[in-house]
């Protein structure tokens, strides 16, 4: 039972399983931080064309609120099922975190769903006063599943962030390996390769550009190289 607006939503709870519903296409909840937002759970949910579609939608509801409940204080977001007297309504009421958290459905038991938090001024504009007055603000990766077809509506300073931050895991990881290389140098060093010396260094009179494989002590190049792409990118 939920109440809302002096009215009571009443439904059967003796109906049995819940009917078939086709997932909905409506995978990604969005709203500003401290604001609220009010969505219709009969269409979220897809049960629009079930036999008892409030009923089901609410419970499915209820549903969603309990296996997502650690997620919403994650991003400090309230959820509330409301009843109008026509639809079973989500109330979700954000603070002062932003950011993309994933969803369980209730459909599914898999993170099917998103909720992204947007800040209310545009990250163009406020990044670089918080940044001249040297107060800096950086997300805070939290150790769950990727949104799942709903990237594009996460904040780009937000993935931003995150690649770098794996990035930088990278490199703190990273360590120096013997890598064998073979170079051209003016003094013999390792293994000779006389083949090529005297096809054709020699030839051309390059008596002093000897052709060397050896062992040689340093830093994953490829891999770096790699990661200043995408940094560059």
């Amino acid at each position: 039972m939920a109440t809302g607006h002096g009215r009571t939503l009443r439904h059967r709870t003796s109906v049995g399983p819940l009917n078939a519903v086709r997932p909905t296409q409506q995978i990604c909840l969005e709203l500003l931080d401290h604001s609220r937002v009010t969505r219709s759970a009969v269409d979220f949910f897809g049960s629009k064309n079930s036999a008892d579609p409030q009923a089901q939608a609410a419970r499915l509801t209820d549903q969603f609120i309990k296996l997502n409940s650690p997620i919403f204080k994650l991003l400090q977001v309230d959820f509330h099922r409301d009843y109008n007297g026509a639809d079973v309504l989500l109330n979700i009421e954000s603070h002062s975190a932003v950011g993309a958290v994933p969803l369980i459905s209730p459909l599914t038991a898999r993170y099917d769903l998103g909720l992204v938090v947007q800040p209310r001024f545009p990250w163009d504009g406020i990044g670089p006063m918080l940044a001249e007055m040297g107060w800096l603000i950086s997300p805070s990766p939290v150790k769950l599943p990727l949104l799942k077809r709903s990237e594009r509506r996460v904040p780009l300073w937000v993935l931003s962030f995150m690649v770098l931050t794996r990035l930088k895991a990278l490199l703190d990881r990273l360590d120096r390996r013997f890598e064998v290389i073979t170079e051209t140098r003016s003094a013999p060093k390792g293994r000779l390769e006389w083949t090529q010396y005297a096809t054709r260094q020699m030839p051309r009179g390059n008596f002093l550009s000897v052709p060397c494989t050896f062992p040689d002590l340093g830093d994953a190049r490829h891999l770096k190289g790699a990661l200043r792409f995408v940094v560059e990118k």
